[in-house]
């Protein structure tokens, strides 16, 4: 459909509230990848906690089967970890999150220019 020129002022335009919500879609997507990088460092340090206190254990002569409490003891160890990377963590997922956000706001720059395109004029 093309609009006359002339009639345009007059026109109404959902142009800003298009943008408002691609700049809203954006954040979004930010705070998932970042909550998904810190979920990536907590599961990480845990598993990197749990080897260490496995290892500390052989070196003392103890084995896995000679923990009653092993089960509550992993848990609280996913807890920390998980505590820790919500709170800044060791960085990792800091690093991690540079390195995918610039491929996020390109997909969002190329995606909103797809639509740019398609749009009539």
């Amino acid at each position: 459909m093309q609009i006359d020129p002339r009639f345009a002022p007059f026109v109404p335009s959902n142009k800003g509230i298009t943008e408002s919500s691609v700049e809203l879609k954006g954040a979004k997507e930010r705070e998932k990848l970042k909550e998904a990088c810190q979920q990536f460092e907590s599961i990480l340090l845990a598993e990197l906690w749990k080897k260490m206190n496995a290892n500390a254990r052989s070196i003392g002569g103890k084995s896995d089967s000679e923990r009653p409490f092993g089960p509550l003891e992993d848990l609280s160890v996913e807890m920390s970890a998980e505590q820790l990377a919500k709170e800044g963590g060791a960085g990792m997922w800091r690093m991690l999150y540079d390195q995918l956000v610039v491929h996020l706001d390109s997909s969002e720059a190329l995606a909103e220019r797809r639509r740019s395109e398609e749009e009539p004029d």
